[in-house]
C-alpha cells in the first residue's frame, strides 16, 4: 500500500511540474502536428525579374526569378498560368481565393489592356476586411454560379493569416479572405523580418498569404523562407507580376504576365504539373487553392474547379522559359500566315509552269499540288513544331515548303484517285500518336491548344477540331473510289468516325468534348451520303442522333477509365441543373464575342460567301465527281463545321478553318488530270 502511495505521488509531482512548465517558442499548430501552408506572393515585374542573356544588352532576356527559384533547395520551378484571356492582378487574386475562373471577357468592367489595372477592393487592416467586399461577389455570381471570391480562406479551419511589410499595398490579402472578405488575422512590420513573422503566424493558423515586396530584400525573405520550412510545410512561391513595368527589355507582355514563374516545396522532386493543365512545369492560377486545402487535409469544395499541383518530369529554367517563349509567338498569326503562304507557293509554281509549259497545262497540275499540299498542312504543322524555329517567317515556309514538296511529291507518284490517302493516313497517325503521347507537339505547333491565354492546355485545339473530320473524309473517298458501296463501306465509315471520335473527345487524349459533335455530326452526314437509295425523314432523324450518342459514349467511357475530361468534372461536380446550363449558354456567348472581334467579321463573312458561291455553282465544280465518296466528304466536311459553329465557344473560327479545307478539296477536285476526267467511273453530282 505505501509503495502505491509513493507512485501516485510521484506521478502527481510530474504531472503538475509539466503542466507549470513554459510552453516551447514553437508551440500552436505545426507543434501539434497540423500540417500548414505559406502562399508567398512576389510582386515583380520584368524590370525585376530579368536580365539580359550574358551580360548582352542585344540578346535575349532571361528569367532570373525562375533560376533563383530554382536555386532553392527545398522549392521546385515552374510556370502558372495566371488568367483565361488578359491579365489583371486583382481579377487574378479573385480566381486564386475561389480556385476557379472564367474567361476575363465575360467581365464587362475587366480592362483589356495589359497595362490597365482595376484594384478598387478595398482592404480596412484594422477590422481586418474588405470594406466592399460584397459587390464584387455579386459580380463574380453574374459570370457564374460556380464562382466563390473567399472560398479558399473560408474552408480553412480557423481561417487565413496575412502578413506584409508596413505601408506595402495589401491586395495580396485577397487570397486570405474568406467569403465575407475577413482575414482571421493580419501583421504589418519591417520589410526584412516578413518571413520571421509569416512563419511565427503559421505556427497558429493553417495559411499563411505572405506580400513579399520586390528586390534583394524580398528575395532574401524568399530564401529565408525556404530555408525554414519543415517537412509539415507546404510553400508555395508566386510571381504576381507588376503591369507597370510589363514592356522592359522590349518582351511582350503576355509573355510574363501570363505565365510567370512560381515554385512549390512539398518534400518532393520534379517541376511542378497538375491535372488541369497536362504540362511539366505549368500549372494554374485555380489549381493554389486545392492544393493548399489537400495540404492541410480539408477535402476542396466541388465549386473549385483546379486541381492538387503534383510533380511530374523535371525541366531545367531554361526549358521552361523557351516553352514559355514558343507559347507566347506560335499563336502570333502563324497558322493562318503559313496556308497564305501556300497559295503563293502555289502561285509562284503556276507562274513558273506556265511560263514553261503554257497556262492552260499548268492549271490542273498547280491545283492538285495545291490541294494536296493543304492535306499535307497538319502534318508540315507537327514537323515544324518538332524543330521549334525561332522566327515566325522560318516557320511559316518551314511549314508552306514542305507541304506543297510533300504534295508534289505524292502528286507524281500516286493515282489522282488514290493520293490523297497517304496524306490523310499520315496526319491521323500522327496526331493519335502525339495525343496518345501527350501532345508533347501538338501543344508547341501553331496548332496547338491557347495555353499562352489559359484557355486549354492540351488536347485538340478549336482549330484542329474542323480539319480532322475532313481529312478522315477525304482518305476515305480516296480509299473506297472505284469500289461498289455495299454495307461494309457503311460500317468502314462508320468505324473510322467513331475511332477519330474516341481520338479527339476521350479525356486521356484530345479532351475534346465540342470535337464530338463536329466529327459526330460529319460523319452522320457523309454516312447518310452513302446509304443507297433516297435520303428520308428518318434517316436524317438517325444521323442527327449521331453526335448526341457519341456524346454520351464519350461520357461512358470517360468515367469507366478515369479520362478526366473537362465535361465530365463538370457533370460530377455541379450541384444543380442551373451549372450545366450556364455551360450551354456561355460557349454561345464567347462565340458571339469572337465573332464580333477585330477581323473575324470579314472572315466569315468571306467564309459564308464561299460556301453559297460553291452551293450556287455546284454543277460546274463538282459536276464530275469519281465517286460518292467525294460528295460524302465535301457535305460531311461542311455539316462538320457548321455543327463545330452552332456549338463551340470559338464557332466562327471552326466554320472558317472547315472552308479552307473544302477549298483545298475542291481545288484537288477541280485538278483532276485531263486523262482521267471522263474514267470508267460514273460522275457523282453533289445535288
Amino acid at each position: 500500500m505505501g509503495r502505491r502511495l509513493r507512485h501516485l505521488a510521484w506521478c502527481a509531482l510530474a504531472a503538475a511540474i509539466a503542466a507549470l512548465a513554459p510552453l516551447p517558442s514553437g508551440a500552436g499548430a505545426a507543434d501539434t502536428g497540423q500540417r500548414h501552408a505559406i502562399l508567398a506572393f512576389y510582386a515583380a515585374g520584368p524590370r525585376d525579374v530579368l536580365k539580359p542573356a550574358a551580360n548582352d544588352l542585344t540578346g535575349p532576356p532571361q528569367d532570373a526569378l525562375l533560376r533563383f527559384l530554382d536555386g532553392q533547395p527545398t522549392l521546385r520551378a515552374g510556370l502558372w498560368s495566371s488568367a483565361q484571356g488578359s491579365f489583371q492582378r486583382q481579377q487574378v487574386l479573385l480566381d486564386i481565393s475561389q480556385g476557379g475562373r472564367q474567361p476575363t471577357g465575360l467581365y464587362s468592367d475587366v480592362d483589356a489592356d495589359l497595362d490597365g489595372e482595376l484594384d478598387n477592393l478595398r482592404f480596412d487592416a484594422r477590422a481586418r476586411s474588405f470594406v466592399n467586399w460584397q459587390p464584387f461577389h455579386r459580380r463574380a455570381a453574374d459570370v457564374s454560379t460556380t464562382l466563390r471570391p473567399g472560398l479558399l480562406g473560408g474552408s480553412v479551419p480557423g481561417g487565413a493569416a496575412f502578413v506584409a511589410a508596413r505601408g506595402a499595398p495589401l491586395r495580396a490579402a485577397i487570397a486570405a479572405a474568406d467569403e465575407r472578405g475577413r482575414v482571421a488575422a493580419v501583421s504589418f512590420g519591417a520589410p526584412d523580418t516578413l518571413a520571421a513573422r509569416t512563419q511565427a503566424l503559421a505556427r497558429s493558423h493553417r495559411l499563411v498569404v505572405a506580400s513579399v515586396p520586390a528586390g534583394p530584400t524580398g528575395r532574401a525573405q524568399l530564401t529565408a523562407l525556404a530555408r525554414g520550412r519543415d517537412a509539415g510545410e507546404l510553400l508555395l512561391v508566386v510571381q504576381l507580376p507588376d503591369t507597370s513595368a510589363a514592356h522592359s527589355f522590349g518582351e511582350p507582355p503576355g509573355r510574363y504576365l501570363r505565365q510567370p514563374a512560381m515554385a512549390v516545396g512539398d518534400g518532393r522532386r520534379g517541376s511542378p504539373t497538375s491535372a488541369s493543365t497536362r504540362r511539366d512545369g505549368l500549372v494554374s492560377s485555380i489549381d493554389f487553392a486545392p492544393t493548399i486545402l489537400q495540404w492541410i487535409g480539408v477535402e476542396p469544395p466541388d465549386r473549385m474547379r483546379g486541381l492538387a499541383i503534383e510533380a511530374g518530369a523535371t525541366l531545367s529554367p531554361d526549358r521552361l522559359d523557351a516553352l514559355r517563349t514558343r507559347w507566347t509567338e506560335v499563336r502570333g498569326g502563324r497558322q493562318a500566315a503559313s496556308v497564305v503562304a501556300i497559295v503563293m507557293l502555289a502561285a509562284i509554281g503556276f507562274l513558273v509552269l506556265g511560263a514553261w509549259r503554257g497556262a492552260g497545262a499548268a492549271v490542273r497540275p498547280v491545283l492538285r499540288t495545291a490541294g494536296l499540299g493543304l492535306l499535307w498542312w497538319p502534318s508540315a504543322v507537327l514537323f515544324a513544331a518538332a524543330v521549334e524555329p525561332s522566327t515566325r517567317t522560318g516557320e511559316v515556309f518551314l511549314i508552306a515548303g514542305l507541304s506543297i514538296a510533300l504534295g508534289a511529291v505524292t502528286a507524281r507518284l500516286l493515282p489522282w484517285e488514290r493520293a490523297p490517302l497517304l496524306p490523310a493516313a499520315v496526319c491521323l497517325v500522327a496526331y493519335a500518336t502525339d495525343l496518345a503521347l501527350g501532345s508533347n507537339l501538338l501543344v508547341v505547333s501553331v496548332l496547338g491548344p491557347s495555353v499562352l491565354s489559359g484557355s486549354r492546355f492540351y488536347g485538340v485545339s478549336n482549330e484542329l477540331e474542323p480539319i480532322l473530320p475532313i481529312v478522315l473524309l477525304v482518305g476515305l473517298a480516296a480509299l473506297t473510289t472505284g469500289r461498289a458501296i455495299t454495307r461494309a463501306t457503311f460500317v468502314l465509315y462508320g468505324a473510322a468516325g467513331l475511332a477519330l471520335l474516341v481520338v479527339v473527345g476521350w479525356g486521356r487524349l484530345g479532351a475534346d468534348v465540342g470535337g464530338v459533335i463536329t466529327i459526330g455530326a460529319g460523319v452522320a452526314v457523309a454516312m447518310l451520303v452513302m446509304l443507297p437509295g433516297a435520303i428520308s425523314p428518318r434517316r436524317i432523324a438517325l444521323a442527327a442522333l449521331v453526335p448526341v450518342a457519341g456524346l454520351l459514349l464519350l461520357v461512358a467511357i470517360d468515367l469507366s477509365l478515369s479520362g478526366g475530361s473537362h465535361l465530365t468534372r463538370n457533370l460530377l461536380r455541379a450541384d444543380d441543373p442551373g451549372e450545366l446550363w450556364e455551360l450551354v449558354t456561355r460557349r454561345y456567348e464567347l462565340s458571339w464575342r469572337i465573332l464580333t472581334s477585330a477581323d473575324k467579321p470579314a472572315h466569315f463573312l468571306t467564309a459564308l460567301l464561299a460556301v453559297v458561291f460553291a452551293w450556287r455553282n455546284r454543277e460546274r465544280l463538282y459536276a464530275a465527281l469519281p465517286h460518292r465518296s467525294w460528295a460524302a466528304a465535301l457535305l460531311g466536311g461542311l455539316s462538320a463545321g457548321m455543327a463545330g459553329a452552332l456549338t463551340n465557344d470559338s464557332g466562327p473560327v471552326l466554320f472558317i478553318n472547315a472552308v479552307v479545307g473544302l477549298a483545298g478539296l475542291t481545288a484537288y477536285l477541280l485538278g483532276r488530270p485531263e486523262r482521267d476526267a471522263t474514267g470508267a467511273a460514273a460522275p457523282t453530282p453533289v445535288a
